[in-house]
């Protein structure tokens, strides 16, 4: 089961930097008075019909009677230190490979600063429990090579719900395993490393809670969902600063041209 279906995204479509994505409403024709035949076609989700099904199994039923109640147990019945301790001991465990990721991008003071949160909070932070590095001003970003795909022009692909573990994009898909070469992912035996993305999902759904509401009152929680996903892919390569669609600009001179 893969809780950041919901939890590792839902906390972050508030941020102020991410743009607005394109809605795509499925388009209707009536064959005849009683049949509607619906047709999706946003480009960006060419398995739509399947994505939904497994959103809905994903949303109404995981989440609803399995993940949410998890992660409410957990918010209000573990101590706020011990939550902030483990889920800073499994973040520490991802420097080395953000080290590795920021590199590849160029990104060298920001590969520096991951070494150095690694060293510091793996030493003085007894095994990163304390995140003694932010204290000191050198604040967590972590890349994935999902990222550097991107960076240098790799396309999303299209977007995927896998059914028990959430959205996707296709790129995801095939560089997530990339990260598990790197000390010391590479050293986990396979139930460590559920363990780890177990506790570090659980994390992202419980930080995810006061978001709830966005989801469960949106007119169409699938595609508020999937364009937040999609917004945040955007966020992370470009590290927040997202460049505005030639669309949008078009579509602003348009609306301001009609106000003259």
């Amino acid at each position: 089961m893969k809780l950041r279906w919901i939890g590792g995204f839902l906390g972050l479509i508030l941020l102020p930097n991410v743009y607005g994505a394109e809605v795509s409403a499925p388009d209707t024709t009536t064959e005849n008075p009683s049949t509607v035949k619906i047709t999706y076609d946003d480009p960006q989700d060419p398995f739509e019909g399947f994505n939904r099904v497994m959103w809905d199994f994903n949303y109404l039923y995981l989440d609803r009677y399995i993940y949410r109640p998890i992660a409410h147990g957990y918010n209000d019945y573990i101590p706020m230190p011990a939550k902030t301790g483990v889920n800073n001991f499994v973040q520490n465990l991802e420097e080395p490979s953000s080290l590795v990721n920021n590199a590849l991008q160029g990104k060298w003071s920001w590969a520096a600063n991951a070494g150095g949160r690694f060293t510091i909070n793996t030493t003085v932070g007894l095994l990163g429990i304390i995140d003694v590095a932010d204290m000191m001003g050198l604040p967590r970003k972590q890349d994935d090579f999902n990222e550097v795909l991107g960076y240098y022009g790799v396309p999303n692909g299209p977007y995927f719900m896998a059914p028990f573990a959430g959205p996707y994009v296709v790129r995801e898909l095939a560089s997530d395993w990339v990260d598990g070469l790197y000390f010391p992912l590479s050293e986990l035996t396979m139930w460590q490393a559920v363990v780890k993305w177990g506790l570090k999902s659980l994390h992202a759904r419980a930080t995810a809670i006061d978001q709830e509401r966005l989801v469960d009152n949106a007119l169409d929680p699938y595609t508020f969902v999937k364009d937040a996903y999609l917004q945040h892919m955007d966020y992370k390569v470009y590290d927040g600063d997202v460049p505005q669609k030639q669309d949008d600009d078009e579509l602003l001179d348009q609306y301001m041209q009609e106000l003259e």
